[in-house]
């Protein structure tokens, strides 16, 4: 956790890779048992280990889930509107099962983000990526639309070119 990053950023880039990546079937699972509530629960948590001024409130977190084919689901959350650079609108999780051999895990499920890039020489000033099992960003494009049918629909398009 970095103290001095906001609430978002640490919930984004720390938090939900341990949760989503770490433990994939886990996550899925109380998604869809609790849903709103799993998540809200730890962003309060993290909320009492960050300073004061850092803190935000959990209005605007919403998760929805959609099922693009038999083997495939797509996690979206809606986070807070983003106050600083690198702050992150939208999440998007595509869980996959896990894979082993031996005793090393492959990491096959995937965590798309659009975050604000205040950087960014595009007109909407974002800039679209993946957040990988360590909670490192890796973009891959700018410019997106920050509206969730825009995220999920560049999101089922990279799924239909990876097959």
């Amino acid at each position: 956790m970095e103290k001095y990053r906001t609430h978002q950023w640490n919930f984004v880039f720390d938090v939900m890779p341990a949760l989503f990546h770490s433990q994939t079937d886990g996550f899925q699972k109380f998604i869809d048992r609790d849903g709103i509530k799993f998540l809200k629960f730890y962003w309060d948590h993290l909320g009492d280990r960050l300073p004061t001024e850092k803190r935000a409130s959990s209005a605007g977190l919403t998760v929805e889930i959609d099922q693009i084919n038999k083997k495939t689901r797509l996690i979206t959350i809606t986070l807070p509107s983003p106050k600083e650079d690198g702050d992150v609108y939208f999440i998007g999780c595509i869980p996959r099962p896990e894979r082993r051999f031996a005793f090393v895990k492959f990491y096959t499920s995937t965590m798309y983000v659009l975050c604000r890039s205040d950087k960014a020489d595009q007109t909407h000033r974002t800039s679209f990526g993946i957040v990988t099992p360590r909670g490192n960003y890796r973009e891959t494009g700018v410019g997106l639309n920050p509206t969730k049918a825009d995220f999920k629909r560049v999101i089922k398009n990279k799924l239909e070119r990876k097959k």
